[in-house]
C-alpha cells in the first residue's frame, strides 16, 4: 500500500524511565543511549503491540508489515539477525535485544489521497513506546518514546510513514551500533 507524504519531526520527551526521542541518524548524540550490551546487539526480535484502537485499526496489519520490512532492511544492512515475534512480548532463552514497541497512536494517510485531497487529509504521524530488553532473560535495558509526525503542508512529495518509521529504526539501530 503506498503511503502518504509527510515530514518527520519528533519532539522532546524526558523523564526517568524515557530516554529520549527518536531522531535520524545524524543528531542521535541528542538522545540519551540505551545500555545494549556487545552481547546483546547482534540479534533483534521485533514485537508489536498496542492500545486498543491502534491494534484494532484497518490498516494495523499493512502498519506492522512497514515495521518489519523497514527493520529487516536496517537488519541487514548492520549484519544484525532479525526476525518478528507475535504475542506477547517473550525472552527466548538466546543471546539478543528484544524490541518491545507499544503504540499509543498512530495515522497512515496514502498517497492517493494526498494528491487528489492534498493538505485536507491531514497528518500521518508515530506515538510509540519502544523497550529495549535481553533477548535471554527479559530484563530491561531500558525504554524510548519515538514520536513522529508530518506536516501536510509540506505537499506530496514530503517524508511519508516509511520515512517516519525508517528515522525510528534509525534510533533503535544506533542503540545496537553503540554496543559494538
Amino acid at each position: 500500500m503506498l503511503l502518504s507524504g509527510c515530514a518527520t519531526s519528533q519532539p522532546e520527551k524526558d523523564s526517568a524511565q524515557t530516554t529520549g526521542p527518536a531522531v535520524p541518524a545524524a543528531s542521535a548524540s541528542t538522545q540519551k543511549a540505551v545500555p545494549v550490551p556487545a552481547a546483546s546487539s547482534r540479534k533483534l526480535v521485533l514485537n508489536m503491540s498496542g492500545a486498543k484502537t491502534s491494534v484494532e485499526a484497518r490498516d494495523w496489519s499493512g502498519f506492522k508489515e512497514e515495521w518489519r520490512a523497514v527493520f529487516e532492511e536496517h537488519a541487514k544492512e548492520a549484519g544484525i539477525a532479525f526476525a518478528m515475534q507475535e504475542g506477547e512480548p517473550r525472552p527466548l532463552g538466546e543471546a539478543g535485544t528484544l524490541l518491545a514497541v507499544h503504540v499509543n497512536d498512530y495515522r497512515m494517510v496514502g498517497i492517493g489521497s494526498r494528491i487528489f485531497f492534498g493538505v485536507m487529509t491531514g497528518n500521518a504521524y508515530v506515538d510509540a513506546r519502544v523497550r529495549f530488553t535481553d533477548l535471554s532473560t527479559g530484563k530491561s535495558f531500558g525504554e524510548q518514546d519515538y514520536n513522529t509526525s508530518s506536516s501536510a503542508w509540506h505537499g506530496i512529495f514530503a517524508k511519508m510513514t516509511p520515512q517516519q518509521v525508517d528515522a525510528i529504526a534509525t534510533g533503535v539501530f544506533h542503540e545496537l551500533k553503540r554496543a559494538h
